[in-house]
């Protein structure tokens, strides 16, 4: 009796045993280790990979979490972004960053350079990538991530710089941004402070000569210049259904999120063709039909090929919004979008946004401009 007894009661339990594990595994917060490292890396490039991070956080519009891992291998360190589908975890997105030799290291101010050690009050994410801060960007309601990264290029040695990136995408890129900045050469860090109030950064706050605020414009992170605005796109209120040979009405509102500029030029081509119209008589508002002279990246006039609609804003104020009313009548079907790009007029400097060195993916407008591509379709707030 007492025989049968206790294997009954060593088989519930066996079951009870397999059934918290399951539970377990479907209710995990963060996907395990193995898990991460293989999502992360084939097993033939795996060099003693160890997972050294994991951090939940709302990295999308989606509600649900996602888990950010950085995981040590070698001498590179990986940040991957994990979602769960299906109750699941799935690997979206991963960034590596690696030198050729990594241990832990310390920034020392009074010499102006990195060395090897462990600061005691240190609270540093890795080896490479030394800082990770989840914060939210203008216009968004989840967050982004903000990186301080080693990396090391000669002549200039070791030094960090900042990285941000919003929905697997990298909207600011310092290795390419500031590698040859005056005072990066000088003190080999270029750290940051996340602003809360005006959601942006502040490239080497310490310094009152060289501190740079890079804002958010919609695409990426764009410097803070003097007398040059940087268009931030509030919101886009367009057609739900958009249908070929058929008008549909569209406002685009920008917010200025850099500084004071007497004059700033708001360029909108629209490369799939079809039929623009603007209320008449609309103060600093021109449109350019196929065929008319549009000035060029060449510094010469062609005849254009498709619409153009350009917007002159004068004494453009800092966080003023300034909005954009067009019909626009396509020749396809779908969804249409438009190129958008910015000049400012600063002192004899022409600064066109976005720049040669954009982070962000750009295309080429009829005029041979970068631009941004931006979908009509309705999102964010006009407020």
């Amino acid at each position: 009796m007492n025989s049968r007894f206790f294997t009954y009661l060593s088989f519930r339990l066996s079951i009870l045993f397999f059934v918290c594990l399951f539970f377990t595994a479907c209710n995990s917060k963060t996907p395990s280790d193995s898990k991460v490292v293989s999502s992360v890396l084939p097993a033939a490039e795996e060099k003693n990979p160890d997972v050294i991070l994991k951090k939940l956080g709302n990295l999308d519009e989606d509600p649900d979490l996602e888990c950010f891992a950085l995981v040590r291998n070698g001498t590179e360190e990986i940040l991957a972004v994990f979602k769960k589908e299906g109750g699941e975890w799935v690997l979206k997105y991963k960034f590596p960053f690696g030198l050729l030799s990594i241990g832990p290291m310390h920034y020392d101010s009074k010499a102006n350079s990195w060395k090897p050690g462990e600061e005691s009050k240190s609270k540093e994410a890795g080896f490479v990538i030394k800082r990770i801060l989840m914060e939210e960007l203008p216009g968004d309601d989840f967050n982004s991530l903000f990186l301080e990264v080693l990396s090391e290029e000669p002549p200039h040695g070791l030094f960090s710089v900042p990285f941000v990136i919003r929905k697997g995408v990298k909207i600011l890129d310092g290795l390419a941004a500031l590698k040859d900045h005056e005072f990066l050469v000088k003190s080999k860090r270029a750290d940051f402070n996340y602003n809360k109030e005006e959601k942006n950064v502040t490239i080497f706050p310490a310094n009152r000569t060289y501190a740079q605020n890079f804002n958010f414009n919609g695409w990426e992170m764009i410097p803070d210049i003097p007398n040059v605005a940087v268009p931030g796109l509030l919101s886009v209120e367009a057609p739900t259904d958009w249908k070929k040979n058929r008008q549909g009405e569209t406002v685009v509102w920008f917010k200025n999120r850099g500084s004071y500029a007497g004059t700033t030029y708001l360029s909108f081509s629209f490369p799939q063709g079809g039929k623009l119209e603007v209320e008449s008589g609309k103060d600093g508002v021109r449109t350019y039909s196929p065929g008319s002279d549009v000035y060029s990246s060449e510094g010469k006039y062609i005849s254009s090929k498709v619409p153009l609609l350009e917007a002159t804003r004068e004494g453009w104020g800092r966080n003023h919004r300034y909005g954009i009313r067009f019909k626009y009548t396509p020749n396809e079907e779908g969804v249409p979008y438009i190129l958008f790009r910015s000049t400012s007029k600063a002192y004899r400097e022409t600064i066109q946004i976005p720049t040669q060195a954009s982070s962000a993916k750009t295309e080429m407008d009829q005029q041979g401009y970068r631009s941004y591509r931006l979908p009509l379709v309705s999102r964010g707030k006009s407020k």
